[in-house]
């Protein structure tokens, strides 16, 4: 299992950590190492190293997110929280009835507070968004899809809907419907289609949305002709 976070830091800058988790044959220990490269630095150096049984079954989906200082991977049934600055690991139960499925029908997402993190379920066209603030999940929103699809879910078989990407601070999501990809303005409530698979096309695949301000302000060129009148 790997993942990779980006850390803005006042004092250091930017830094990039990527982490693995190596467990033994039998299952008996897992050992989570740390690399870290810092802004300025030509080479990834470790961090740490931690020997614990807490991630003998890690998963590789959903992906974990790194929120502050601290990493949120996930496990067969709990969340492991791995904490950059004491360099120790801890666990978050699930809330009642929901679990992590290979499928992408549960979700880690970054909140916008130090200690919390997002958990987006679906189930039956149903979305449930938890946040894990302090020792306790709190049930901050749930969506049904069907009363905000404006017709959009009528010709597609919903049972296998999936949560393809979550955005940071939940503000919204891509969904898959069969070949086609969906987005969730959450605080908007809005559903609409962005993408449609063509025929040649095996699987949607992972999306990965680009960020940017708008309307986006771009330099003028050295040779154009507005700056060259000018």
């Amino acid at each position: 299992m790997e993942f990779a976070g980006l850390l803005d830091n006042p004092s250091s800058g930017l830094s990039y950590f990527f982490v693995t988790v190596e467990c033994t044959r039998y299952h008996e220990d897992s050992k989570v190492h740390v690399y870290m490269l810092q802004n300025g630095d030509d080479a990834w150096r470790k961090h740490l190293t931690l020997a614990s049984d807490l991630l003998l079954y890690p998963r590789k989906s959903p992906k974990g997110v790194l929120v502050h200082n601290k990493f949120y991977l996930p496990t067969d049934n709990e969340i492991v929280v791995l904490d950059l600055v004491s360099s120790s690991l801890s666990t978050i139960q699930l809330p009642q009835g929901v679990g992590f499925s290979p499928i992408g029908t549960t979700m880690l997402s970054r909140a916008d507070d130090a200690s919390g993190v997002y958990l987006i379920h679906i189930k039956d066209l149903q979305l449930s968004i938890w946040l894990h603030n302090g020792d306790n999940w709190l049930l901050v929103d749930t969506i049904c899809l069907c009363e905000i699809s404006d017709n959009l879910l009528d010709d597609e078989p919903t049972d296998d809907i999936l949560i393809n990407h979550v955005g940071d601070y939940n503000e919204f999501l891509f969904l898959e419907l069969g070949r086609c990809a969906l987005y969730l303005d959450v605080k908007r409530r809005t559903l609409r289609k962005v993408y449609e698979m063509t025929a040649e096309e095996q699987q949607l695949g992972d999306i990965y949305p680009l960020m940017m301000s708008w309307l986006p302000n771009f330099p003028a060129l050295m040779d154009s002709p507005a700056r060259n009148a000018a």
